[in-house]
């Protein structure tokens, strides 16, 4: 017992070692153009995601954001805000580039009007981080699926690029 204690505590130190605590954050916008039956009808948004995170290996990753999301839809503003914790894993690396998928799972409301609805979100999100120094990187990333529940109301989506974040990462 005492030797797969003391084998967990050097696991668990190794793993340490290695670990490297980031923040950082995302500016995004999205913009949707939908015609229909003879109408159209434009819709932008934009988006700011703080991030914090903690590399525990050069493949695997945890951290949060907290996203504010401000969209105009038909000229009602719709107001955004979540809670994304995700785990993210490096899948690929190409010179100072790692390209990773998040799977986010947190909270969101959502407010018009004055009337506002909360819920659940979750979300595949893949992106890359472009290292340009051992402490600072570029971060890109877009979401590939999205489910959302907000108080009896189920969303599902499937998009690509239909909302890019581009911003930055500090390690220490």
């Amino acid at each position: 017992m005492k030797k797969l204690f003391i084998t967990m505590m050097l696991v668990g130190i190794a793993f340490a070692a290695n670990a490297q605590a980031y923040v950082g954050g995302t500016l995004g916008i999205g913009v949707n153009h939908i015609s229909t039956n003879g109408g159209s009808a434009t819709s932008s948004a934009f988006s700011i995601s703080p991030e914090a995170g903690y590399n525990f290996n050069k493949t695997w990753a945890i951290g949060a954001s907290v996203g504010v999301l401000y969209q105009d839809i038909s000229g009602i503003g719709v107001t955004t805000v979540a809670v994304l914790p995700y785990v993210r894993a490096t899948f690929a690396r190409a010179s100072v580039f790692d390209f990773f998928g998040e799977l986010a799972l947190g909270y969101a409301h959502e407010s018009a009007d004055g009337a506002g609805v909360g819920g659940f979100a979750a979300g595949l999100r893949p992106g890359f981080v472009a290292h340009l120094s051992d402490k600072f990187g570029l971060v890109g990333r877009t979401t590939l699926l999205s489910y959302n529940h907000y108080d009896g109301v189920d969303g599902f989506g499937f998009a690509i690029n239909s909302n890019v974040e581009i911003g930055v990462q500090f390690t220490f």
